[in-house]
């Protein structure tokens, strides 16, 4: 359908209107797109920044930054958020074409339709100068407020306190464009008592102290809508430094402060929902513990059954030995003694053990001076016995011996854990000749505890899980899955180190690393 000509030149004349605004504007505007590109820029713009327009359009908004690191922060505080249709009124750092800092007051607005951020900049590098031109720029700034969405205001200072608004200003207040000529008296009917008195009071200290003066209150709009006003204002003297009129503008931040309400809830909501996943991580890492625990215990059982079998095993055929010698009555002292000496042995060797598995379940809440090769020791003292019964090796290379600050009991569990792991895969595999190398060795920052099998290795596909909770390679045997879960947690969480594991020449590698 043709769109009638009276339209199209009334779309014609509001383009170019919007042209002329866009081009002579006193406040800088460029739009980059979503990449950061600058896609268009006005003359005020290429001014600030001293380049032509043909040198600023097409560039990356890169060459408008102090360094390549102001520029990434601004995308994170500002660039991004304005994307998200956040407001957004800063002062930032930028750089001129002569490699001068610029100092500016910078908003944004999103254009969603484009992927497209318009972007209105302000230079208050040199406030003083721009503040004394202010009746100049008075002409500009209708075009800048309907751009940047703020309104301005003066008060004059006569016997009548007469007020000036913008356009913009009725809008904020939710008025129709001069529908009235704004007081004070008019002005105070959108405030509270309080606030009313606090901006009386501002407006007084910025007559007094030539300052700009800033305040933040909140309006309830001719539909009795709340919005929140952030405010600037200003005194401009005579020659005599008498006050003829306070000029302000006035900026409506409902928005943002809805934001930012939205996000101080989003926290909270989330602080819980942390709080309350924290507490089910650290049951469940109870639990997991728990049964790590009663998995080690149980194999420890096992162990003290196997080291105990041959001393009483002897104990009981010394004991019948030497009951059938008393029923002979052919038992001389010097025989008993020797025979109750070996009984002794054997109790020392079972009372040794009962101390070297107390000492391995004992709890140690705070770290031990030690070195990897004793902590290793001090398992293999557990394990290595029954390792021989069932001709599995054990190979050591301690090069290195430096003491380091740590768990040890914990790690000692851990070291266990894959001792066990390897001797499972090495009798399940039927490995001729089954072996288990341990060695240590460091670097400048770590110190690194190997345990290498020859049992054939883990596919490489379940590298990822296999030290997720309950994930477990012992399909045919009782395996729980709780093992190397509860190691990985014990060294990273506990010692602050890493547990890895690899394969390598037919067999797999797990590498504990600890720093120094």
């Amino acid at each position: 359908m043709a769109i009638p000509l009276k339209q199209t030149s009334t779309l014609k004349q509001k383009a170019e209107r919007f042209e002329q605004l866009f081009n002579n504007s006193g406040v800088g505007i460029f739009i980059v797109d979503k990449d950061r590109l600058i896609i268009e820029a006005n003359e005020a713009c290429c001014k600030i920044f001293g380049f032509s327009y043909d040198q600023l359009v097409g560039q990356s908004a890169f060459v408008m930054h102090l360094s390549y690191a102001t520029y990434v922060n601004f995308a994170e505080i500002a660039f991004n958020k304005v994307r998200l249709d956040e407001a957004l009124n800063l002062e930032y750092p930028f750089k001129h074409k002569d490699g001068t800092t610029l100092w500016l007051r910078i908003a944004g607005d999103s254009i969603p339709s484009n992927e497209e951020v318009l972007w209105t900049i302000t230079d208050i590098t040199s406030r003083i100068e721009a503040q004394e031109k202010l009746k100049e720029s008075e002409a500009l700034l209708q075009n800048a407020e309907e751009i940047a969405h703020f309104g301005s205001w003066e008060i004059v200072m006569d016997e009548q306190r007469s007020m000036k608004w913008s356009k913009e200003m009725y809008l904020i207040y939710g008025e129709e464009p001069h529908e009235f000529t704004p007081t004070i008296e008019r002005f105070n009917r959108y405030l509270s008592a309080v606030d009313a008195q606090r901006v009386k009071e501002v407006n007084q200290k910025a007559l007094m102290s030539g300052m700009n003066e800033e305040l933040d209150y909140v309006i309830y709009r001719k539909d009795r809508r709340k919005a929140f006003i952030n405010t600037h204002r200003k005194a401009i003297y005579d020659d005599n430094g008498f006050p003829l009129r306070l000029v302000g503008t006035s900026l409506d931040v409902t928005n943002q402060k809805e934001n930012e309400r939205k996000i101080q809830q989003l926290n909270e909501t989330l602080h819980l929902e942390v709080q309350l996943q924290l507490e089910k991580l650290r049951e469940k890492d109870k639990q997991l513990q728990y049964q790590s625990r009663l998995i080690q215990m149980g194999e420890m059982l096992s162990m003290i059954a196997h080291q105990w079998r041959q001393p009483l095993a002897a104990i009981a055929a010394t004991t019948s030995f030497l009951s059938a010698k008393l029923m002979l009555e052919e038992v001389n002292k010097e025989e008993f003694e020797e025979e109750i000496g070996r009984i002794e042995t054997y109790v020392s060797h079972l009372s040794k053990t009962i101390d070297d598995f107390r000492s391995f379940f004992k709890a140690v809440k705070q770290q031990e001076r030690v070195s990897l090769d004793v902590v290793v020791e001090k398992t293999l003292n557990i394990v290595k016995p029954l390792l021989v019964t069932k001709n599995i090796t054990v190979i050591t290379d301690f090069t290195c011996k430096q003491k380091i600050e740590t768990y040890s009991n914990e790690l000692a569990q851990v070291i266990l854990n894959i001792i066990k792991n390897a001797e499972d895969a090495l009798l399940d595999n039927a490995v001729r000749e089954p072996t288990i190398w341990i060695r240590t060795y460091d670097d400048v920052r770590m110190l690194y505890l190997e345990i290498k099998d020859n049992a054939g290795g883990i596919d490489e596909a379940l590298f990822e899980k296999i030290f997720e909770p309950y994930f477990s390679t012992k399909f045919n045997k009782d395996g729980t899955g709780v093992g190397l879960c509860m190691s990985k947690t014990i060294v990273e969480e506990h010692c602050k180190g890493t547990l890895s594991v690899h394969n390598e020449a037919g067999g797999a590698v797990f590498t504990i690393a600890l720093p120094k």
